[in-house]
């Protein structure tokens, strides 16, 4: 039986495993290291977005709206100058022509800076392609493998492309051949040396972490057309606050960009030292703590995938809305107790319910057996009153006749 539960653990982390390589390659595509197929030519999803013909004639249509939002600008500029008489009319009309001129060269400085920072961001991605450096199914299965043998070692090996049976071997069955008795150990791995808990565990919080960190940069490509669409209405303000409003969006714009770099930083440092830390142990513990060890470096290493955004976006003082360093995880958690909470309520208010009518139908029938009772007591006595006052009459017959 226990053979049994060991083909399920493996089988269930290998599915987790190649969940975690599909995460990966949508988080390169997403975070603008590698491109996607879009009608058979292969682009850059941000600059495509970001250069489409639909996307440049709602732009251009937002910036005429603009022109006319900075003429208003331009006169309450130039009308709240009357009443305070603290700025010079020529400064409010150099704002005008700066806020159009502006607005067109911003929009050659916003295309220039997404070329870059994704130029920048792939030749990161090329820098940690050391040599030690493995895919991440692999990095997490030989840091819960136990004890390769029969030659077998993590390089070389796509261990997603393998089943259990490659994995593990064939056992020794009982009863026929079809109770499994014993291993034969003539796979790749030890199947009593390998690490079964760690392994779902491990699995269970990279999953978590590359789905967090992956909405997280599939939320920034919405953002950085948003902002893209909004750099003209900032500009429009010019006149009326010297810029203000435009510091807001620069600044917002330019966390938006940079905010890839924490996501890729963050999953590339924890590929790279994962081998480095798996072939590491506590001195003098046994083997489940240092099991216990490996648990938690993988689980820690999970966790600097979403934080690693926010993080990062901080360098730059810019990380009011970002929920990725946990915030998701503890509103997840909070969320839970209050939904357990509620449905420990409703079940304790349920029990009760359902006591209050069975001690309410017991009363029920306790009186329902108590009057039929009486009842009968109560015929009963009729019935003795009936044969007294036969036997009256019986007597009263009797003494007449004599």
């Amino acid at each position: 039986m226990l053979i049994f539960f060991q083909e399920l653990g493996l089988q269930l982390f290998l599915w987790m495993l190649q969940l975690i390589d599909g995460l990966m390659e949508i988080f390169s595509a997403i975070s603008g290291v590698t491109n996607v197929n879009y009608h058979g030519q292969q682009v850059n999803m941000l600059e495509f977005l970001a250069g489409d013909s639909t996307v440049a004639a709602v732009f251009w249509c937002i910036f005429i709206l603009s022109v006319g939002l900075t003429c208003i600008f331009t006169i309450v500029g130039l009308v709240k100058n009357m009443v305070a008489n603290n700025r010079n009319v020529s400064t409010i009309v150099g704002k005008f022509f700066l806020a159009l001129l502006g607005t067109l060269a911003m929009l050659a400085v916003v295309f220039l800076g997404i070329l870059i920072a994704n130029s920048l961001l792939q030749l990161l991605a090329k820098i940690f392609q050391v040599q030690n450096t493995i895919k991440l199914s692999n990095a997490i299965f030989d840091a819960c493998v136990g004890n390769w043998i029969n030659g077998y070692s993590i390089s070389g090996v796509d261990i997603t492309s393998h089943s259990v049976g490659d994995i593990f071997g064939s056992y020794n069955a009982a009863f026929f051949g079809i109770w499994p008795k014993s291993w034969k150990c003539n796979g790749m791995v030890n199947p009593n040396t390998f690490m079964y808990l760690p392994a779902l565990i491990a699995g269970v919080a990279l999953l978590i972490a590359l789905i967090i960190s992956i909405l997280n940069l599939a939320k920034r490509i919405y953002e950085i057309i948003f902002l893209y669409f909004c750099m003209p209405v900032s500009m429009s303000t010019l006149p009326l606050d010297d810029g203000a409003k435009f510091k807001n969006w620069r600044e917002m714009f330019i966390t938006k960009i940079i905010l890839a770099y924490g996501a890729v930083l963050s999953v590339n440092i924890f590929v790279l030292l994962l081998p480095i830390i798996q072939h590491m142990q506590v001195q003098g513990a046994s083997g489940f703590a240092n099991s216990i060890f490996v648990i938690f470096m993988i689980i820690g290493g999970a966790l600097i995938i979403p934080a690693g955004q926010t993080l990062f976006a901080r360098l730059f003082g810019q990380a009011d809305d970002m929920h990725a360093g946990g915030g998701f995880l503890r509103s997840a958690f909070y969320g839970g107790r209050i939904i357990g909470g509620m449905t420990v309520g409703l079940a304790a208010k349920g029990v009760k319910a359902i006591g209050k009518v069975i001690t309410h139908k017991k009363h029920t029938y306790d009186n329902s057996s108590n009057g039929s009772n009486e009842s009968a007591d109560d015929g009963d006595k009729y019935s003795d009153s009936g044969s007294e006052s036969a036997d009256g009459t019986e007597e009263s017959s009797e003494g007449g006749s004599e």
